[in-house]
């Protein structure tokens, strides 16, 4: 027993002496790191050879100084067969020198071992730079998979690569909602509206991100793209219902003195004036969609209360006017009109007429109907 206890003793002390020995030489090494110079780097990587911190380190200041990097980042990417990062480090230092065949492998193996965002970004650059659209569109649409953060970058490649929206849209956008609403926004910024409906209806069919179709639908009106505008709408419309005051619903106008009351399940309206609103105002604006040229037929009923003898309150429509009476029963009113365009604005103003106070009371409107007529 004593001879068995002399040895553990031996063998204690000895794993002790060579922990202090290890402490000390990483204490040494993390000193020299901390100092950053590349002798003090390159010191710190022999006395810690299996670092990879200090050795990618090293490997950068190798290639600030146009040293070749390729044996330490390739002993990296041993010590660390599940990192990406020095592969693609490798891969593109291979493609600098010309050797594609090189920076292919090491840039696809990046992708094996990191199914990540950057590992697939790197590859669909490679592929951008080397003209392989095939190869490209692949790696594009998987890096957009699983991407995040702004993806106009991406975007902007894909349209350097291609002008055509249909193959860029079913070659490089995933069906993921945040990607095709970032791709969306993307086009109405950039102002390619003529290639936003498809992606606007792949959206709408995905229920998600109403805000970003509603700024679609408002961008083909500004443009007055009808055909656009009219079936944003109605896959807007077919995925979240009725949306008010958008597209083509009543606008109310946000005017300091008026305010807009719905009424019956929204098949009336009422607009006060509080005597305060301006002398000349909009009121209510409605987007109308007709062939140009079609003969149109305005209804509606309405009632006021309060107003003057001079209500102060027409309708506006392709050149047309037509004054809303003052009356406390409801009336019936029609206005035939010409379409003078595709988009036509249906407006509901008010002017004070002369001699009279500003209007304290509210119209209401209701069962207003629009449409052709023979």
């Amino acid at each position: 027993m004593y001879y068995v206890s002399r040895i553990a003793g031996v063998m204690a002390l000895a794993a002790l002496a060579a922990a202090g020995w290890f402490a000390v030489r990483l204490a040494q090494a993390d000193a020299l790191f901390r100092g950053q110079t590349p002798e003090a780097v390159a010191r710190a990587s022999d006395l810690m050879p299996w670092n990879t911190e200090y050795l990618s380190f090293r490997a950068l200041q190798m290639e600030y100084s146009g040293e070749d990097s390729t044996a330490l980042l390739e002993r990296i990417a041993a010590l660390n067969p599940l990192a990406s990062a020095p592969r693609i480090r490798l891969g593109l230092a291979a493609e600098v020198r010309g050797d594609f065949s090189g920076a292919q492998t090491w840039l696809l193996a990046a992708a094996r071992v990191d199914r990540q965002f950057e590992p697939r970004w790197t590859l669909a650059n490679y592929y951008f730079r080397r003209a392989d659209r095939g190869e490209f569109w692949k790696w594009m649409r998987l890096a957009l998979e699983v991407s995040y953060g702004d993806r106009a970058p991406a975007f902007d490649l894909c349209w350097r690569t291609s002008d055509d929206p249909q193959e860029i849209l079913a070659s490089a956008i995933p069906d993921r909602h945040e990607v095709v609403a970032a791709y969306l926004s993307y086009l109405l910024v950039s102002r390619r509206l003529a290639a936003a409906l498809p992606v606007s209806l792949r959206l709408a069919a995905n229920h998600s991100d109403l805000s970003v179709l509603l700024a679609a639908c408002e961008a083909f009106l500004d443009a007055r793209d009808a055909r656009s505008a009219a079936e944003c709408w109605r896959a807007e419309r077919e995925s979240f219902g009725d949306i008010a005051g958008h597209g083509f619903d009543w606008r109310p106008a946000e005017v300091p003195g008026v305010s807009h009351i719905v009424l019956d399940g929204r098949r009336a309206r009422r607009v006060v004036l509080n005597g305060r609103q301006p002398e000349s105002t909009e009121l209510l604006r409605k987007i109308l969609n007709f062939r140009p040229g079609a003969r149109c037929l305005l209804q509606w009923e309405t009632r006021t209360q309060g107003l003057g003898a001079d209500s102060g309150v027409e309708w506006s429509v392709s050149g047309q006017h037509t004054r809303l009476p003052s009356d406390e029963n409801w009336r019936v009113g029609k206005l035939v009109f010409t379409a003078r365009g595709e988009l036509q604005d249906l407006v509901l103003s008010y002017r004070r007429p002369a001699g009279q106070p500003r209007a304290e009371g509210y119209v209401e409107i209701r069962d207003v109907s629009i449409g052709e007529v023979k």
